[in-house]
This record gives C-alpha cells, sequence and structure tokens, in this order.
C-alpha cells in the first residue's frame, strides 16, 4: 500500500502529459460543433435555394399565362417550375411526389384573384453523420403568390399642350435657348419683341419671317429674312443683299418693312419677327454646328406614338384587349366650353398607328403678346386649366366595368403634364400645384372606380431664370408639385403612387410606356 500510494504521488506530481491529453479531450466537442456548424450551414443554403424555387413556382402559376387557365393546370405548371430546379440541388432526400404541396385557391374566378401557395420540406444529408450521431437535417418553406388576371382596360390619355410645355426636352437645349433670347420657352409671339425676344443671327441681324410661310402648324422653314438694324440692310435667308433704306412699321400683330431693292426699286414684306419657338425649330440653321433642340411638346407626341406598339405587345402577352383615346388640353378658348381638345375615338390598340396620334407641336397658338393668345379673348395668361380639365375628363369617360371582358372594361386616365396649374379658380388665379378643389375633383374621380395615372415631366427652376414673374410667383412652389400630383393619382398594387417623374434629358417615352405597364397590376410574392 505505501509502494501504491508513492506511486500515485509520483504521477500526481508529474505534469509533462497534461496539455496533450487536455487537448486531446478538448477536441471531441470542437470537432461536434465545427461538424453541427457546417452541417447546418449547408442545410440553410439548401432551404435558401429550394424558397427560391418555390418563389419561382408560385409566380409560374400566376402569371400571364397562367392567370387565364384552370387552377389544375397552374398546379401542374407551378410543381414542374419547382421540381425541375430542385432536382439540380445536391446533398439532399427529396421526393417530388410528397414532399412538396402546391394550393391554387381562385376568389370568385380568376379575374377577383388567385393565391397561390407552395410548401416543401426535405432532408439535407450530414457530411459531419459520424461525429453528430444524426445522418440528416430538415428543411421547409413556403412561398405564397397573388395574382389577377390582367384586365381588359380603355386608356384616356390626356396630354397637356399649355405654353409651359414649350419647354426644351434637354439641359443642352434649355441652355442653349437661354442663351439666344434670354427665355427657356419657346415663346411663341407674333410680337415677340414686346416680351423682350429678339431672336438674330450670328452677326447680330434679327429675323423676320413671312407669314405666307409661317402660319400655325407650320416650323418656319419657308421664306425668312435678316435685317441689319444699324446699316438699314435686307438680307434673304441665306444671307444675300436684298436691299438697302429699310424702315419698319407696324400694324397690330404684323409689321411691315419697307426697302430699296438693288435696281432701287420700292418694295415690301409683311410678316412677323422670329420667337423663340421659330428658333428653336430652326435652330441649326442658324447655329449650323449645333445640335437641333426638341421641346418637350414634340416629345410628348413622340412618346404617344410609342406606347402603341407597346401597349399592342403587352395586350397579346396578357391576352386582354386594350383600348387607347387621343386627349389634348390647354385652356378654354373662344367658342369652346372646355380645355380639352378630343382627338380621337376609343379605339383597339391593334387598329391603332402613329398617325392617329395628334402632332401637339403643331397645334400651338401664336401669341399677339403676353396675356393674350390670337385664338381667343385676352385669358390673362392663365393657359393650364387644370381643374376644368378634370371635369370634363370625367363627363366624358362613362362608368367602369370590372375588366374581365373587352365589352366591360375598366378605365384608366394617363395624364401627361409639368403639374403647374395656371388657371382661375375660386375667385382668384392659380398659378401653382394643384389646389385643393382639383385634388377633390382628382377623388371624385377615383371614387367612380377610374384609375388616374401620371406622367410628371418635372418642372425645373433653372427654365425660369430671367424671368421675374415667374421667380416670384411659381418657383418658390415647385417643391410642392410632385406631392400635390401624387396625392391626386390612384395606387399601384404596392401601394405607391401612380406617377412617374422624367426630367430634363430622360425619356418621355421610356417613363409613358413604364406608367403604362404600372397601371395593370402583376403577380407579385406576398409572402
Amino acid at each position: 500500500m505505501k509502494l501504491l500510494a508513492s506511486l500515485m504521488a509520483r504521477l500526481r506530481r508529474d505534469t509533462r502529459g497534461n496539455v496533450m491529453m487536455i487537448t486531446a479531450l478538448a477536441m471531441f466537442p470542437t470537432i461536434f460543433a465545427l461538424g453541427l456548424s457546417i452541417d447546418y450551414a449547408r442545410a440553410m443554403m439548401l432551404k435558401t435555394k429550394m424558397s427560391a424555387a418555390a418563389d419561382a413556382a408560385a409566380l409560374a402559376a400566376t402569371d400571364s399565362f397562367y392567370i387565364q387557365k384552370s387552377g389544375s393546370a397552374a398546379q401542374a405548371a407551378a410543381k414542374q417550375v419547382f421540381n425541375a430546379q430542385v432536382a439540380s440541388f445536391q446533398s439532399k432526400t427529396y421526393n417530388p411526389n410528397t414532399d412538396v404541396s402546391i394550393s391554387v385557391v381562385d376568389q370568385g374566378g380568376l379575374n377577383l384573384g388567385r393565391t397561390v401557395t407552395v410548401k416543401f420540406r426535405a432532408l439535407s444529408l450530414n457530411i459531419f453523420s459520424g461525429i453528430l450521431g444524426v445522418t440528416s437535417l430538415k428543411v421547409s418553406g413556403s412561398s405564397v403568390a397573388y395574382a389577377t388576371q390582367a384586365p381588359h382596360i380603355n386608356f384616356f390619355l390626356v396630354m397637356d399642350k399649355s405654353p409651359s410645355m414649350l419647354l426644351p426636352a434637354t439641359s443642352t437645349g434649355l441652355n442653349n435657348i437661354r442663351a439666344a433670347t434670354g427665355c427657356a420657352f419657346a415663346c411663341h409671339a407674333q410680337l415677340p419683341k414686346s416680351d423682350g425676344i429678339n431672336v438674330r443671327d450670328l452677326s447680330g441681324r434679327d429675323v423676320f419671317i413671312d407669314p405666307n410661310f409661317y402660319t400655325s402648324g407650320n416650323s418656319g422653314y419657308g421664306v425668312w429674312y435678316r435685317i441689319d438694324q444699324g446699316g438699314k440692310v435686307l438680307y434673304d435667308k441665306t444671307g444675300t443683299k436684298m436691299g438697302t433704306n429699310v424702315s419698319i412699321s407696324a400694324s397690330g400683330s404684323l409689321s411691315t418693312i419697307s426697302y430699296k431693292d438693288l435696281s432701287n426699286k420700292n418694295k415690301s414684306v409683311t410678316g412677323y419677327y422670329a420667337d423663340g419657338y421659330w428658333l428653336t425649330h430652326n435652330y441649326t440653321t442658324i447655329y449650323t454646328t449645333a445640335s437641333p433642340i426638341t421641346l418637350r411638346v414634340q416629345e410628348e407626341t413622340q412618346a404617344a406614338k410609342d406606347l402603341i406598339p407597346y401597349s399592342q405587345t403587352q395586350a397579346a402577352r396578357n391576352n386582354v384587349t386594350y383600348k387607347l383615346q387621343f386627349f389634348s388640353f390647354d385652356w378654354t378658348h373662344t367658342g369652346k366650353s372646355s380645355p380639352v381638345v378630343q382627338h380621337s375615338t376609343m379605339t383597339d390598340v391593334n387598329s391603332l398607328t402613329s398617325a392617329n396620334v395628334p402632332d401637339l407641336d403643331s397645334t400651338q397658338d401664336w401669341w399677339y403678346a403676353n396675356n393674350s393668345p390670337t385664338s381667343t379673348l385676352n385669358i390673362g395668361d392663365k393657359a393650364t386649366e387644370f381643374n376644368n380639365m378634370l371635369l370634363s375628363m370625367s363627363s366624358a369617360m362613362p362608368n367602369p366595368g370590372d375588366g374581365a371582358s373587352s365589352t366591360s372594361p375598366q378605365e384608366v386616365m394617363m395624364i401627361v403634364t409639368d403639374g403647374v396649374v395656371d388657371e382661375q379658380i375660386n375667385g382668384g388665379r392659380r398659378n401653382r400645384e394643384l389646389s385643393a378643389t382639383n385634388l377633390t375633383n382628382c377623388t371624385a374621380i377615383k371614387n367612380r372606380g377610374i384609375k388616374i395615372a401620371i406622367l410628371y415631366t418635372e418642372y425645373l427652376p433653372e427654365s425660369l431664370t430671367g424671368d421675374s414673374w415667374s421667380q416670384t410667383n411659381v418657383a418658390p412652389y415647385l417643391p410642392n408639385v410632385l406631392p400635390a400630383l401624387k396625392s391626386c393619382a390612384s395606387t399601384a398594387a404596392d401601394g405607391s403612387p401612380l406617377v412617374y417623374t422624367v426630367t430634363a434629358d430622360q425619356s418621355i417615352s421610356t417613363a409613358l410606356s413604364a406608367l403604362f405597364a404600372l397601371t395593370v397590376q402583376s403577380a407579385r410574392l406576398i409572402k
């Protein structure tokens, strides 16, 4: 016993192998934890991939094709999509017949909504099963998608053609026209000089236009002249000298140039001084190395043309009927009861061509001078009657249907505008964002079940540079324009306003097509 006690005492005092022994003992829980974390991460990775496959399967059963099919057909399609993707996943145990379930529920018919639920389960095979004592980990999940069948829709496209849409569509164009005339707007006036607009060539000669070649709707590529005010010399549009002893007299909106031609005969020509509108349409004639200037009203017209083939493609894809009707608005002209002009009847988009789109640029009114357009009585420069447009359009649009058939279409009023009203309302002039009265009438239209979608061609503060009245009366309120338009618009499926903003240098055509797509509800994941 003494010998045994002595041996045990020596063993307790000898610590030379303790570290190795402790390390060996500690390795077992470390390896277990490491193996568990690796296998758990692999299981979570499998679940993530299977969840993505479930999302794809749920959306497949609610896409534009299968939303028109029966629930059983959609169920089979979803199952096929899911199993095809899961088949490529490694290190799993999965039975394609029993480990996935797909539920398709239609609420009162396809057009009223379809909910698809995909549930799955599987076993992720462990690579550390010998250490863990477990061969696999369970994974499961689900995905839910909801959609309605694409409805049949009648679109009422209402385009703002008021003078404020005569802004260049690019920042370069804004800078160029402002540098040339001092006004960013392509001011369309028969007495531009009375408004401080002077259009001159690079030699400082005034540009004068023969009215026979510059009527409303003509861009002025016909006969025009150059007047050297200093030397009283008249030149033709090519710069060739025509006469001397020039004198100018005005009568109403017209001016008459009297001169002696090169044969010393007295001659005259009656017409108009060029305005900013003429310059934007003939910019490269004066500035031969520059790029042309495109106005927003021209881009707006092109966007409407581009919308036709896009809507045709969408109608074919969704197997529905889309119809489209074109309107424009500015102010109520003499003899008219509304600022709205109807340019077409409601027509299936498949029967439309670009020829059906009105050329809004060619319908611009010529202003004698500020406050007095040629085709109406003095309206005090109030040229954007947004409220009267809403009232007129509300009367023009019938009550919508549920969209289930082409004979019972839903309705969408799409408005393209810069969002700044300039109108007589509630006894006073308003020249800023939409008023409470405007928004009340927007709500009245929406309450009838008609959607309002708005393309906002952003009103930029720099476009008002050099105009003291606008700087005081309009510029401070520009930040309020977009929020007001959002209040007027309907909401998309995700709750966001049906409003797209397009600013200088951006494509109005692309934005209008995107707004069109946004108004057509599509499949979406909800869980």
